[in-house]
């Protein structure tokens, strides 16, 4: 795909002379045929090869086939072809002002059946504008802007691709400003010895019109009345009669409806000329209604949802009106979560996660206007959910709502939002007592209560990537600002600020490589905006987490970064470091120390409240099956940051980077996607805790090396500890060998 307009016009030009077997060369391969092994051009400056090669004929045999003989596609040598490819590319250099160019090819034999193909280019010196005149805009108010950027312009190259989308973008600023019969008509004048060419062109402006009255035709469903009202369509279509007749806001009226979803066919045509008498122009819109409701299900596995449900009920007529309802539930941990369960087998991470325990589930209501003010269409939205983060918390919230305004204009969103929700979040004790400094059973019973939330938020996005499944060129970026303070209701010790900037892009370096990068930054801060300011608490749903299918894939989800560690045994250690000791006996001062061999080390990821991720992926189209199959080759770079606690530096040394490969299955639901990753990195330092069965009580023990946190023990056995602060000191030891160092992640989609 070429994305400049010079070189789109000028491939379409030469396919217009290209033989009717272009493309289809694959088919003469046979007994006696002549591979091309290789293709290259020498002596083209001005135009890259890749866009020489790709209007011609000839193609050499794909990487796969040359590399290894038996997998890709094997391309012969067209020998009618050819020679018409000669003139294909002479018809490039001529139609972009090269007058002089040539064009030679020389053969060289490779093998017994085996060839490579070289064109040899002599561009020459082109024939360049020297004077360029538009005459017929003298009573066109600011007529200056809109001979700004034209294609072509005095001193370059006399492209006549050029010349005539020249034409075509004079014409098309002129009927976005008021003018809907403007036509322009180009005269040239070249002097080949010269090397020089005079440029004209004759505007007919025609009258400046605005909106006349505005039709609607509209045409229900066979056997059904209308859905919608015509009051509710002029509000969506947002067409006045008096307005400035713009031609691409009448583009924006048919894009305005299709949103809707409510019409499965949409036509806006404006009269054919202008009201001589009031300088008018009629507008009429022809609709055709779809479906005023919709219903959709679906079912589906991952190794951390188990498996998952969904139900939709759209309604796009909502009182008849320009207004939409939607309910949308969620179901997941089914076989895991209570009251659903045994399938524990079949998602061992979910089996692991000790907030997979409960069905986790969202109930969500929607009001959507379709028509809004200045483009920002407003929704309301009640809901209750139930969700947990892996091994991190489970957030209850029995009530929530939502105020939204979004805007899309093309390829840009803006949306403005308020949330508020009443609802708790239970995390791990290790969790509180590490991240919230709650590590008695009354402070966590307290930061486990009901609290209200209302957090503030502007997002921006912007996609220009060509396939938004599966890009091979264009960018995407996302900001993000979310605030909870006292203006939003926000309860004192839930206040804070918190920042996201997503960017990506997406370059094809070859028609079968596409090379992906993606940048992510998040900060969250106090209510200063300060990010020097750690002293405050961020609410675990706000907190930052990294590592997993999405960002840094050597680690498993969420465990990059800050963590706790709940080793499986621990040992009794007197003051002297030595083994043993009776915590009942008062003159025998104990501690409790993770013991070093411990069976199993659970790692609670505790986030954080600074992230940055870096990826850098090649993709790569498979030699065989290539329309199914996706082969990856990544490298992940990144870190996770709790600022303000010991040891936290952000600093460039602290970044971890994760190479890897991959496959990409191509499904109707998406890429099924598997990632194996190295990671050589040790864990994280933290701070270990025991978690004591029941019958000892229950309670959390920090068990980190070095602490001196007394143990004692009552009359009836019970053991209890020194309150403090437990010390990150714990670091669960690293991998040696290279395959217990590989991480495997399953996933649907790309990466990003």
């Amino acid at each position: 795909m070429i994305s400049t307009p010079r070189a789109c016009w000028g491939i379409a030009a030469l396919l217009s002379i290209a033989a009717p077997t272009a493309w289809a060369q694959g088919a003469v391969c046979g007994p006696g045929s002549v591979e091309v092994g290789r293709l290259a051009f020498e002596g083209n400056h001005s135009f890259p090869t890749a866009v020489l090669a790709s209007g011609i004929v000839t193609a050499s045999s794909t990487w796969a086939r040359r590399t290894f003989t038996v997998f890709g596609t094997r391309r012969c040598l067209d020998r009618q072809a050819f020679p018409l490819d000669v003139a294909r590319v002479l018809k490039w250099y001529r139609v972009h002002g090269y007058r002089d160019a040539s064009v030679d090819t020389v053969v060289t034999a490779m093998g017994p059946d085996r060839v490579a193909v070289l064109f040899l280019v002599r561009e020459g010196e082109p024939v360049r504008v020297r004077d360029f005149f538009v005459d017929g805009l003298d009573s066109v108010p600011n007529n200056q802007a809109l001979l700004r950027n034209l294609p072509l312009s005095r001193g370059e190259p006399f492209d006549t691709i050029s010349m005539y989308a020249s034409r075509d973008t004079i014409v098309r600023r002129l009927r976005n400003s008021g003018y809907p019969d403007a036509e322009a008509f180009v005269g040239y004048d070249t002097h080949t010895l010269d090397r020089r060419a005079d440029l004209s062109f004759q505007v007919a402006v025609g009258p400046r019109a605005r909106i006349g009255a505005v039709e609607l035709r509209v045409t229900p469903r066979p056997g059904e009345t209308r859905g919608i009202t015509d009051e509710a369509i002029r509000r969506v279509a947002n067409v006045e009669s008096g307005a400035l007749y713009v031609e691409r806001d009448l583009e924006a009226v048919k894009r305005a409806l299709y949103r809707t979803e409510a019409f499965n066919f949409v036509r806006v045509t404006p009269d054919s000329m202008v009201n001589p008498r009031d300088s008018t122009i009629g507008v009429r819109l022809e609709l055709t209604e779809g479906q005023m409701h919709a219903v959709r299900t679906g079912l589906g596995w991952g190794t951390l949802d188990c498996f998952r449900a969904n139900a939709d009920l759209t309604k796009f007529n909502l009182f008849n009106g320009a207004t939409r309802l939607d309910i949308r539930t969620r179901v997941s941990k089914l076989g895991v979560g209570k009251p659903v369960t045994g399938l524990e087998n079949l998602c061992p991470q979910a089996k692991s996660d000790v907030y997979s325990g409960d069905l986790n589930y969202t109930i969500n209501a929607t009001v959507s206007a379709l028509a809004g003010w200045h483009e920002f269409l407003p929704s309301v939205s009640v809901f209750s959910e139930r969700r947990s983060e892996y091994n991190a918390y489970l957030r209850t919230t029995p009530v929530g709502g939502n105020l939204n305004f979004t805007r899309a204009l093309g390829r840009l969103s803006q949306s403005l939002s308020y949330t508020v929700e009443y609802g708790r979040t239970q995390a791990q004790p290790a969790l509180l007592c590490a991240v919230f400094n709650a590590c008695t059973q009354a402070d966590q019973a307290s930061f486990n209560n009901f609290r209200r939330l209302g957090v503030a938020s502007v997002s921006l996005s912007r996609e220009s990537g060509d396939n938004p499944e599966n890009p091979s060129r264009g960018t995407a970026l996302r900001l993000e600002l979310r605030s909870a303070a006292r203006l939003t209701g926000a309860e004192d010790s839930l206040r804070f600020n918190k920042f996201l900037a997503d960017g990506a892009v997406y370059y094809p370096l070859t028609p079968d490589i596409i090379v992906a990068a993606r940048f992510r930054f998040g900060a969250v801060v106090g209510s200063s905006f300060s990010f020097s300011d750690a002293a405050f608490s961020v609410p675990p749903q706000e907190r930052l987490f990294g590592g997993g299918p999405t960002t840094v894939r050597g680690f498993r989800q969420n465990e990059l970064g800050p963590a706790v560690y709940i080793p499986s045994a621990y040992d009794t250690v007197r003051a002297n470091g030595t083994r043993g000791g009776n915590p009942a006996n008062a003159a025998d001062t104990v501690y409790f120390r993770a013991r070093a061999d411990s069976v199993s080390i659970r790692t609670v990821p505790t986030g954080g409240n600074a992230l940055v991720v870096a990826n850098l992926e090649a993709r790569i189209r498979s030699p065989f099956y290539p329309d199914l199959i996706q082969w990856t080759a990544f490298a992940d770079l990144g870190q996770v940051w709790n600022r303000g606690t010991p040891g936290s530096t952000l600093a460039f040394k602290s970044f971890v980077l994760t190479p890897g490969i991959g496959v990409r299955v191509s499904t109707l639901i998406g890429f099924i996607r598997m990632d194996v990753a190295h990671n050589p990195y040790q864990r994280a330092t933290g701070a270990a805790y025991f978690d004591a069965p029941l019958a000892q009580g229950g309670a959390l023990f920090c068990v980190s090396p070095g602490n001196t946190l007394r143990v004692t023990a009552n009359t009836t056995g019970q053991l209890a500890q020194a309150a403090g602060s437990c010390p990150a000191a714990f670091q669960p030891s690293r991998e040696s060998a290279f395959f217990r160092q590989l991480t495997l992640n399953f996933s649907i989609g790309q990466a990003f």
